[in-house]
Formats: C-alpha cells, structure tokens, sequence
C-alpha cells in the first residue's frame, strides 16, 4: 500500500492518502480526511485502467466522495424523539422552506480527520481501517458513539465497506458512503446512457422539504421500476433522487444494483446488508461545482448508490428502525464489485 502525505484542511489538519491495489492496475485512493475517495481505477473491456470516481472539491467540506454520517440522508426538522427525550440537531437545509438536517450536519463525518490503520487481510488483500470517536452531545446527537469504517480492495476489484459502531446511550444511526460513479472513465460521457438495474420492490415518496411520506408503494409498473435494464435517462429525464426499497431487507448481504457502461463495457454491482439505497444521478450538477480535482461539473457526471436506512427513519415508525442502544453493535456491509464485458 502506498502512503503519502496529501495536504492539509482549510484549518491546518493533516492529511495521508492511502493507496489500495487491487487486480489488473487497479487502485482505489482515498484520504483519512472524511474517508474521501480522490480515485478508483479500474479497467474496462480492453484492460485500460481509468478513474471512475468522483468526488466534489475537497478544498470544501462537502459530502461527495465521503463517509456519512451521524445520520445518512434527511432528519425532518432537525429533530427527533428518542425514549421520550426531544433532540434538536442544528439544520443545514431548507428545502421547500421547511429546514432539515441533512447527512449529519455540516459538522458530520465528511469533515473528520479518522484515526487510520493500513493492514493486509489474511487473503492477501490490501485494507485500511478508519476510526473516531464521536462524543456525547456532537452535532445535537446523544451518546458517545465509537465507529469503525473498514475498507478492503479485493484482487477481483471489489471495494468492501464494512461499518461497526457503538453507542453508551441510544441513538439513532445511519451510515452510508457518499461517492459517486462514471463508469465511462475520466468523465468523457454522462451516466444518463448507463444502463440501471435495482433489485428494489417499493420506494419511499417525497412530500414537502423532501421529506418521506411514510409510504412504501411499488415500483411496479412506475418510472422508478428497473426490474429490467435500462438507460438511467431514458425516464423523468434522469432526474432520480430518492431513496428505493430493497427487496432484500432481511439484514443478509445481497445485490442491490447493477450498473453498466456498454460504450466501456465497465459494470458495477452494488451488494449491500442495508434495507434501502439512495440513487442519485447528479442532475442538478452545474459547472459552479468542481470535483475532486478542480474540474468543473455538469449535469449527470455521475452517479450516487448510497447503501442505507430509509430517510427520516428516526421519525418514521413505519419504517426500518436506526436507534442504536448500549451493549448492542451495529454492523453494516457494502460492496462495490467492478468487472468488465
């Protein structure tokens, strides 16, 4: 593994890059700031090796490219009841008028420095273990939570993320990881000609500030079925952000999407042990926002699989509980399998 000074935040914190090989010239970069993805090259059908990850500015502390949380996605209102105690979060959107808190805050994980140890599995694999401490009270969240992110890079190119964490008190829990793909390589088409297929039976609909009504329907038959491949813009204009429902949703490992460039031939699989998946395909992209390397965007640069909870879950008695209490551990998987045809 390679390692290597890479810079420092806006407010003078260090940052390493770490450097995971996979099979074939194949390498996944990332950063202890934010556990930020900078790049992840793998081959397409000729074996040529090209980044297919994109990540926004890390000169800002966004969320693109980054680990996520205390709480992934939407909090209605910023608030929430746990054992009868009312938590205000500080919000940090106001979609609709209506402010929420989004991702963890503006202080959430993306903007941390993690405590890093490089290792090898005992297959041979490179891995990396990124750490911190959340405490009591941080970003309006009860209880000291202690998280672990572990990353390994298979020799069959498969990124695995695997999440454990522990609280002292309860309180609610939603990791993902926020990076998105261009299996293109080097951004030269966007991802609307991609083609999409999700194992996802029901979705969770948005009402006012983008919150989910609480209803689970069927895709089948809408615009957010893809049972069968197809092109991620060849519906609503590709304009999907919103959070589908599993059809697996039993706690196992299991495919959650697959995504393929046929100009390429690159396909990424997503497996996931999370009941729900953000798809996000970056239509509201402008060239007012830059990637990881100072590049400016454009609509669709690429596209967002974030493994997750459902939404506002803390609220949403219907839906998958995210309260996590002392003396349990939470635990979560996904991976990110790469391979060409």
């Amino acid at each position: 593994m390679k390692i290597s000074e890479y810079g420092k935040t806006a407010d003078g914190r260090k940052i390493t890059s770490y450097t995971l090989e996979g099979a074939d010239g194949a390498v996944l970069e990332v950063l202890d700031y934010g556990g930020k993805v900078r790049r992840l090259c793998v081959p397409d059908r000729n074996g040529v090796c090209e980044n297919v990850a994109l990540s926004l500015d890390f000169a800002k502390p966004g969320f693109g490219g980054s680990l996520i949380g205390r709480y992934a996605n939407r909090i209605a209102a910023g608030a929430f009841t746990v054992d009868g105690v009312r938590y205000a979060l500080p919000t940090n959107i106001c979609p609709d008028g209506l402010p929420c808190t989004l991702h963890g805050g503006a202080a959430g994980f993306h903007d941390r420095v993690w405590q890093a140890r490089p290792f090898t599995a005992d297959d041979g694999c490179d891995g990396l273990e990124l750490s911190l401490r959340s405490p009591d009270g941080e970003g309006g969240f009860p209880g000291t939570l202690d998280v672990k992110a572990t990353y390994t890079f298979t020799k069959a190119n498969v990124w695995r993320i695997a999440w454990e964490a522990v609280t002292d008190k309860a309180t609610p829990v939603n990791f993902t990881h926020h990076v998105y793909f261009n299996l293109s390589g080097a951004r030269r088409a966007p991802v609307t000609d991609h083609l999409l297929t999700l194992a996802a039976d029901g979705y969770t609909p948005l009402g006012k500030g983008q919150i989910p009504t609480g209803e689970i329907p069927s895709v089948a038959g809408t615009d957010f079925d893809f049972a069968e491949p197809h092109a991620i813009g060849a519906r609503m204009g590709g304009q999907y952000d919103h959070n589908f429902a599993l059809a697996s949703r039993n706690g196992a490992l299991a495919r959650a999407a697959v995504c393929e460039d046929p100009a390429s031939g690159r396909v990424l699989e997503t497996w996931t042990t999370e009941p729900g998946m953000q798809v996000y395909a970056g239509g509201a992209f402008t060239d007012a926002l830059k990637d990881q390397f100072g590049r400016p965007l454009f609509p669709f640069a690429g596209v967002a699989f974030e493994t997750q909870h459902f939404p506002d879950s803390v609220n949403q008695p219907s839906f998958p509980d995210t309260v996590l209490r002392p003396g349990q551990v939470f635990r979560s998987t996904t991976e990110y399998r790469f391979s060409a045809r």
